[in-house]
């Protein structure tokens, strides 16, 4: 099984080659989930930056609250698609992927910024500096990009999975 490893996240994507018995509701689930990622630039950054890095146009805060976002779209995903109503009984079920984006990639990364970052962007006294202007002064900023860079790496990286494991239309 593949794994993608960037900085201090790796995630076990733990997909299997499919056979024949592909469902309608199976490869549902994975546009689904494919759609969430390929259409978020705060999980897969932009299309022309081949190397996760380039940040400029995007306020941090807002980003991490589309991330938040895709952690409770992505568990609405496993809630629509049960693991019951995949056809091919040696297939593991997405929902299994889906559970490891969220415990191996996202949950530690919001758990280490989110908060950190959340409070030093409210502190009153930065209330007259320009939005902009003020994230590029974030203490800890070359290391939050650093890894918010690898976790858009590894989500492309699941997103080129399921493109080619569901046959699904390319996005980019």
């Amino acid at each position: 099984m593949a794994t993608l490893k960037e900085g201090s996240f790796s995630l076990n994507l733990g997909l299997v080659q499919l056979g024949g018995n592909l469902s309608d509701e199976d490869r549902q689930c994975a546009w689904e989930l494919y759609t969430e990622i390929a259409t978020r630039v705060a999980v897969v950054g932009k299309r022309s930056d081949k190397d996760c890095t380039d940040f400029s146009g995007e306020l941090y805060a807002e980003s991490l609250d589309s991330l938040y976002a895709f952690f409770c779209e992505c568990r609405g995903i496993m809630r629509r698609f049960p693991v019951g109503r995949v056809k091919d009984p040696d297939q593991e079920h997405l929902g299994v992927l889906i559970n490891r984006i969220l415990t191996q990639v996202l949950r530690p990364f919001l758990e280490k910024w989110s908060g950190h970052f959340r409070a030093w962007w409210t502190d009153p006294d930065s209330s007259t500096t320009m939005p902009y202007e003020l994230q590029a002064h974030f203490p800890d900023l070359e290391a939050f990009l650093k890894d918010w860079s690898d976790i858009r790496k590894i989500m492309r990286g699941v997103e080129a999975q399921l493109r080619e494991q569901y046959k699904l239309v390319p996005l980019e």
